[in-house]
């Protein structure tokens, strides 16, 4: 006769097996689909890294470009074309000599004026080959433009090259630079292409067409070399062997490691084709393909530029990882079969209850109940290891709180940041979307920008620019005592009013300036003073439908008031 004790011991290693058996196969299967997720995830995370990389290079060209644009175009502002005999409708014909020598003298002055401006911030963008002002040869007799390189060289220098250039609408290769952005009527990217300017080298560059009262002027852009871009491609590491590449929106390769340029994706895969990289990037789709009977995996994602920048990785290195958790589970399963063959029944019991407890525990853990109770105090190894998970759950609640801290605090003042103030907009913009005329928020924006910070940075050093900015943040904060102050940028601050100081905004203003001009003059070095533009806006609910508009109001509001104190201000000066 079979004993209770076999009995429970037979139906208990059976249960086990069947459970365990049924996990193997559950859990495989589930985390192959998983696996395929994750590395969709990470592929994905992979090219985001490397876009960044290469856009932060790109985007600072752009922003470079956009500078210089609205410079020319304020520049023009000064010119009478219409006095010159030109229009929109008519650029060359009908004009007396006379006009052709006024143009002229002033587009001189005009290139000489951009020239300078962008001289100075062309030393400043990293990365760049060449700056250039192309003026329509429709427009002018003898003033061009100019073009500054520095191939070769640690400064920019003039190139005459450009006087003899002439833009053929027939060479796509060495005129798109001119004729894509006319064309468009809007900047953009062009290349790569072979700059006949620099030599014939693989080049991007970012132009513009400069337009006043509708007559082109010229074009004005900056250029890179294509190198500069497929540098970071090129030092991309994806897993062990894998690798980024470079494609144009036609699917045709720009940059691969080890294929030619100009082919299509359809010659490295019968698996891949343009249709696939039609949009910014592949999203949650799986891409897989084969090549020389290695199938591989690939993400990608579009650059400023437009080009599409994607990783790629052999599949059996993207699932080394998952193969062996699978064989560490086989392994796991088989030991944990033979532990509990040999276990006796009743440990089981008094083992359970407290696993239960503490898997119930381990779940709100995760789900992010840290105040959840691990109150099993047994000197077993699973009170053990509800001590770890107590432990681990006091730390991770003290490490969330500590990064929650630091990631909505500004680093130097130690008042909100950017991120903090977009999460108290949000929560103002659904109050304002719910459209409650009972519950209509009241607030009004405070922006601060403070005065020639470059100036002290340049003349005292950074150190004594950081201590004029907490010096700023202290005082507005000791005004503003009640309302949250931001920093939004280097040296913007923002307070946004709600209840008391929203109802005594402008005598908490006036309040602020009377300290502003009592701590002047107690102090005489610039970096202890207080010399800040403010603006202020108030929300308005019949017109207003988000945060932003306040904002922008506040920010018009605190330029014109900066316009006004620097017609009037002196920059500090170190006295020597």
């Amino acid at each position: 006769m079979l004993s209770v004790r076999f009995k429970i011991a037979a139906v208990t290693i059976t249960a086990i097996l069947t459970s365990l058996l049924a996990f193997i196969i559950v859990g495989v299967y589930t985390l192959g689909g998983e696996s395929d997720r994750n590395s969709v995830e990470k592929m994905n995370l992979l090219s985001k890294n490397a876009q960044g990389k290469v856009d932060g290079h790109l985007n600072g060209l752009k922003h470079s470009v956009d500078l210089m644009t609205h410079f020319a175009g304020n520049s023009l502002e000064k010119m009478n074309l219409k006095e010159c005999g030109v229009t929109a409708a008519s650029v060359k014909t009908g004009r007396t000599p006379e006009q052709v020598r006024m143009l002229d003298d002033l587009m001189k002055k005009h290139c000489e004026e951009v020239q300078k401006a962008f001289g100075s911030i062309a030393e400043y963008t990293d990365g760049i080959t060449s700056y250039y002002y192309y003026i329509n040869p429709d427009l002018c007799s003898s003033e061009l433009g100019f073009f500054y390189s520095k191939i070769g060289k640690t400064s920019f220098e003039k190139n005459q090259a450009i006087l003899l250039f002439r833009p053929d609408p027939f060479d796509k290769e060495s005129s798109a630079w001119y004729f894509e952005p006319v064309t468009k009527g809007k900047a953009c990217w062009v290349g790569p292409y072979r700059a006949p300017l620099l030599g014939k080298l693989q080049t991007f560059s970012y132009v513009t067409p400069i337009y006043h009262y509708g007559v082109l002027i010229g074009v004005l852009g900056m250029d890179t070399l294509f190198y500069n871009i497929t540098v970071p491609v090129r030092a991309v590491r994806v897993y062990d062997s894998g690798f980024a590449f470079l494609l144009d929106s036609d699917g045709h390769i720009v940059y691969h490691p080890v294929i030619a340029m100009g082919k299509t994706l359809n010659e490295v895969s019968r698996g891949l084709s343009p249709e696939m990289f039609q949009g910014l990037d592949n999203g949650s789709e799986l891409i897989r393909y084969d090549v020389d009977g290695e199938l591989r995996q690939l993400s990608f994602t579009t650059m400023s530029n437009g080009l599409k920048l994607a990783v790629s990785a052999p599949v059996k290195e993207i699932f080394s990882s998952w193969r062996q958790m699978t064989r560490f589970i086989l392994v796991a399963a088989v030991a944990i079969l033979i532990l509990f063959t040999i276990a006796t029944l009743f440990v089981v019991e008094a083992v359970t209850k407290p696993l239960l407890q503490l898997a119930s525990a381990s779940k709100k853990l995760a789900a992010g109940d840290f105040d959840v109770k691990l109150d099993y105090t047994g000197d077993d190894e699973v009170g053990i290891l509800t001590q770890t998970f107590r432990q681990m759950r006091d730390r991770l609640k003290l490490y969330i709180g500590d990064l929650n801290s630091r990631a909505y605090s500004d680093a130097l003042t130690g008042i909100r940041n950017k991120g903090a103030f977009d999460i108290y907009s949000e929560r103002l913009n659904n109050k304002i979307h719910l459209h409650d005329t009972n519950d209509r928020p009241e607030f009004a924006i405070v922006m601060f920008d403070c005065n020639w910070l470059k100036n002290i940075n340049d003349a005292y050093g950074h150190e004594r620019g950081d201590v004029y900015l907490k010096t700023a943040s202290k005082y507005i904060c000791r005004i503003f005592a009640h309302s949250p102050v931001f920093r939004l940028g280097g040296d913007e601050f923002a307070v946004l009013l709600q209840g008391d100081d929203y109802m005594n905004r402008e005598s908490l203003l006036q309040r602020f300036d009377s300290t502003a001009d009592e701590v002047n003059a107690e102090v005489s070095n610039p970096w202890e003073k207080i010399s800040m533009a403010r603006g202020i806006a108030v929300f308005l609910p019949d017109t207003d439908v988000e945060v932003g508009q306040v904002l922008r109001r506040a920010d018009e509001q605190m330029y014109e008031n900066k316009r006004e104190m620097k017609v009037s201000a002196v920059p500090p000066v170190p006295a020597y």
